[in-house]
């Protein structure tokens, strides 16, 4: 079969470019030159395929996906392969025949060529020489260079789960946000020093993660993965955590999440201990409260303790003062004066029964994304309420809860402005 046609070569033309452009000097052509032979009567030959690239960094050990292409009508004999390590004398690593197998995206035969990463010191330079051999005895030479790096490394963080609702992990339901830490490269470094200095054993050069992709099973169910971080290593030591969210309908099953760092020829995996899956923890206390100010508002009238439920005197320090009247100007405007925060929920969320089916996990998860999306949107300051609105709050730091406003009187002409609500705790 004649596999070689001018459709043939505009296809190939992009990949021996590149191949053509790898052939530059490079700092180990003096310890090696290929008895080529090459001429006009030496047929085409390529490395690589398309979606099978050739890395930068290998381990050793590894087996390279290397494949030689070449056409049909060029007669081809046998490949050669040689490699140059750092500056040593280049050594001889395989003979292989000619079979190649017909290539429809490039048109041509490829070969796979046996080729497996050797055993040197972290960093160092290696070139590998392909000489392609025709039946008319002439030769065309290809050849690529990486550098020798450590594998790629992944493990869990000190703290390996955060459960962002704050919730025990035992208490954990549908649609709740667990961050995970995880360690790709641990003390690795991504650029090489400037020669002829290497990487120290302390902190060798790495291979490049080229994805990080997330997975979660249900049970003993295949895994589906969920999310992919593109290049989130160049080679060097990254910490960082992926939000990860519990799916629906699992309740009352384990699931479990797995996280797993590609690179060249690598894929490592770590996965975390199953999280099962459990009903929400309900709001269940209810309690009301009325709050006022303005200029001739009593000022023990003017701040709650939504921990105790009462009014909270005037003569008290801030530290217990939870909800308080701010500004009546333009609007009632409420604050916390102590480390408690509040997030406005959405009135789709509320369309979803957010405050009737009220529980300490939508809180939680509220008060976090929400943070997430713009630092301002937990804050001690509530703004202007109305009634209707409704607040997921944390107080001081612990007890999640719901706060809704039930009615608001406006100061006019000097009178007070009063406000009365209701919130659910545990």
């Amino acid at each position: 079969m004649n596999c070689f046609s001018t459709k043939n070569l505009l296809l190939a033309l992009p990949v021996l470019g590149l191949l053509l452009g790898g052939c530059k000097k490079n700092e180990l052509d003096d310890f090696y030159h290929a008895p080529t032979n090459e001429s006009s009567d030496s047929g085409f030959a390529g490395l690589g395929l398309p979606r099978v690239p050739l890395s930068a960094r290998y381990a050793p050990g590894d087996a390279v996906p290397l494949y030689v292409t070449y056409n049909e009508t060029d007669q081809l004999r046998d490949i050669t392969v040689f490699q140059v390590v750092n500056k040593a004398d280049s050594a001889q690593t395989g003979v292989y025949p000619a079979n190649g197998a017909f290539n429809a995206s490039g048109g041509l035969l490829a070969q796979a060529v046996p080729y497996v990463v050797p055993t040197a010191t972290n960093g160092v330079p290696v070139r590998v020489d392909v000489t392609l051999t025709f039946q008319n005895g002439a030769k065309r030479l290809r050849r690529f260079t990486y550098n020798i790096a450590q594998p790629i490394t992944l493990k869990f963080g000190a703290t390996p789960a955060t459960y962002r609702n704050t919730l025990a992990n035992t208490a954990q339901s549908e649609g709740d946000i667990v961050g995970y830490s995880l360690i790709i490269n641990e003390t690795g470094i991504g650029v090489l020093p400037t020669p002829p200095a290497l990487p120290t054993p302390a902190n060798p050069l790495f291979k490049a993660v080229d994805s990080l992709t997330t997975f979660y099973r249900i049970g003993t169910g295949a895994p589906v993965r969920v999310g992919v971080i593109r290049n989130p290593s160049n080679g060097a030591a990254n910490t960082r955590t992926v939000d990860v969210t519990i799916p629906r309908n699992t309740n009352g099953q384990p699931v479990t999440f797995s996280f797993t760092a590609y690179g060249a020829v690598q894929a490592v995996t770590v996965t975390a201990p199953p999280i099962n899956v459990t009903n929400p923890t309900v709001l269940a206390t209810l309690r009301t409260g009325r709050i006022s100010g303005g200029p001739s508002a009593t000022p023990d009238s003017v701040a709650f303790n939504l921990r105790t439920g009462t009014l909270e005197p005037a003569a008290n320090p801030p530290t217990a003062k939870d909800l308080f009247v701010s500004g009546v100007s333009g609007g009632v405007y409420l604050s916390a004066a102590n480390t408690t925060r509040y997030t406005k929920i959405t009135p789709l969320q509320l369309d979803r029964g957010f405050y009737t089916t009220a529980t300490a996990n939508a809180a939680g998860t509220a008060l976090y994304a929400n943070g997430v999306a713009s630092a301002s949107s937990v804050s001690a300051d509530l703004g202007p309420v109305a009634a209707g609105d409704v607040y997921a709050v944390r107080i001081r730091g612990a007890e999640l809860g719901l706060l809704r406003i039930l009615s608001v009187k406006q100061s006019s002409a000097g009178s007070n402005a009063r406000v009365r609500f209701e919130y659910k705790t545990l």
